[in-house]
């Protein structure tokens, strides 16, 4: 396995200076130490430490796979980047390492990812030339990992399957060990028309490598094509499926994004479309996972991300060798009807210092800003951050709250790479705003984390203006 890091390191090695001056780099989320960062995998606490394996390219600024990247944490907001850990070297996974999941148990981690085999030639890779295996490895300590074992391979998927079969998530329950699949099922509209719709599969085991299937949940009525990075867990409770439904049409507010993220609640005779909510409203977010921490928290972390956007809109920190991060960890909670979701609690530990603002007007650089407005009460309150000329604008009132990169002159500003508006609304009126800015991303919590907004934001140094205005009290944190 040593060999086959070394390019990584090479690479890394030749790219370090220019990734490590570059102004939009991070403190407290998690990024690529070189090249290209995607989906969160394998999240999980082992022994006191957090693991957070992510999808990772470190040859290809723009993706294409190979490695799974691996950093460590005691507090979830300061990470330790280690070697990667798994790359392309069995003929199951010779195009990918696709993503997964972290299993603890008997003192040890069970790595449960998806192997992807793209066959050269003239495919579709949806019906054919895709070869798609669950596979199993195991680890003492979270970096070294044993031999490699096929657990599922197309052989066991349901025959009116698609070959995008990918992405498990695997947990134990009621002595048993459960998987679910992200899947694509074909189908057909009444004239003949293919329209595939997205489910996912869940196979069950008593001994995590001898896998059968439990159950195909696709709904009656179409919901996507495709349900990627799907993932079930229990919050207080209730049955919360989390999954990535790709190939929604645009509506008013809703599925802004090329491809959601979002979760249902899981209730006998229900449709999932029934109680979907998206899981942020932001520009770049997609693939969260789910873990549980030793003191029983759930926790999240998605990829402030977005697939197959090139055309729409781009990260700026290209051109210094490294693209994309990961969102800061959230406590997921419930209450009123829906999830919650805020920054962990740990984020309050940091040595934050109150700061003084000029009429509002405060100027960060190379700082951390946390950024507090309460007593809205639905009432106008704006936000700018950066110049008159280069911004990004949120605004709230009533029940929404919009965030903008589009300038007076109707153009989108450079800081946003192309990015317009997105829009989000509560249940009943804006009461307060917590704004966690962390160089060139932005985190937007409304009302205790009703509502999320994540987005990338790429300003120069000398452009980090913080101008806030309106009815709230206003309190500026920074480190």
């Amino acid at each position: 396995m040593e060999n086959g890091f070394q390019k990584e390191r090479e690479q890394f090695k030749k790219m370090q200076g220019t990734v490590e001056s570059c102004p939009f780099r991070t403190r407290y989320h998690i990024m690529p130490p070189v090249g290209w960062l995607n989906d969160p995998n394998g999240l999980c606490q082992f022994h006191g430490v957090y693991h957070a394996y992510f999808q990772y390219s470190p040859l290809n600024v723009h993706g294409g796979g190979g490695f799974w990247g691996h950093c460590i944490s005691r507090d979830l907001l300061h990470w330790e980047y280690k070697e990667p850990v798994l790359t392309t070297d069995i003929p199951e996974d010779e195009s990918g390492v696709y993503s997964g999941s972290a299993l603890i148990e008997d003192d040890r981690m069970y790595i449960f990812y998806t192997g992807n085999v793209k066959k050269p030639g003239d495919y579709d890779y949806i019906d054919a030339g895709r070869i798609s295996t669950q596979i199993l490895t195991e680890s003492e300590d979270g970096q070294h990992m044993s031999q490699k074992v096929k657990l599922l391979g197309m052989e066991d998927y349901p025959g009116d399957m698609t070959q995008h079969i990918r992405d498990p998530k695997v947990w134990k329950e009621n002595g048993k060990y459960f998987m679910v699949l992200g899947a694509r099922k074909r189908a057909w509209d009444p004239d003949g028309k293919r329209n595939d719709k997205g489910g996912v599969l869940i196979y069950e085991s008593s001994d995590k490598r001898n896998w059968r299937l439990y159950q195909e949940y696709v709904p009656e009525k179409k919901f996507g094509y495709m349900w990627e990075c799907p993932d079930l867990f229990y919050l207080e409770g209730r049955k919360i499926l989390s999954f990535c439904p790709q190939g929604l049409a645009a509506e008013a507010e809703k599925y802004q994004n090329i491809y959601q993220s979002g979760y249902a609640f899981l209730r006998d005779g229900e449709s999932p479309e029934k109680t979907f909510r998206e899981w942020d409203m932001g520009f770049d977010f997609y693939a969260p996972q789910t873990f549980e921490t030793e003191d029983k928290r759930r926790i999240l972390i998605g990829w402030a991300g977005m697939p197959d956007t090139e055309k729409i809109h781009q990260n700026l920190s290209v051109k210094n060798g490294w693209q994309h991060c990961l969102t800061l960890p959230t406590e997921l909670t419930f209450r009123d009807g829906r999830i919650f979701r805020m920054p962990v609690r740990e984020l309050r530990e940091l040595p934050w210092r109150k700061m003084k603002s000029e009429n509002g007007r405060y100027q960060w650089a190379d700082q951390t800003v946390c950024l507090r407005i309460r007593g809205i009460m639905g009432k106008e309150q704006e936000i700018r951050l950066g110049n008159e000329r280069n911004a990004l604008t949120i605004h709230a009132r009533e029940d929404k709250v919009e965030l903008s990169f589009i300038g007076s002159s109707g153009e989108p500003a450079r800081c946003g790479g192309g990015r317009g508006k997105r829009t989000g609304r509560v249940d009943a009126m804006v009461r307060e705003l917590l704004v966690i800015i962390d160089s060139s991303i932005v985190e937007v919590f409304v009302n205790e984390g009703e509502t999320v907004f994540t987005t990338r934001i790429y300003l120069e140094k000398t452009e980090r203006e913080l101008d806030v205005s309106g009815c709230g009290a206003c309190e500026i944190l920074a480190i």
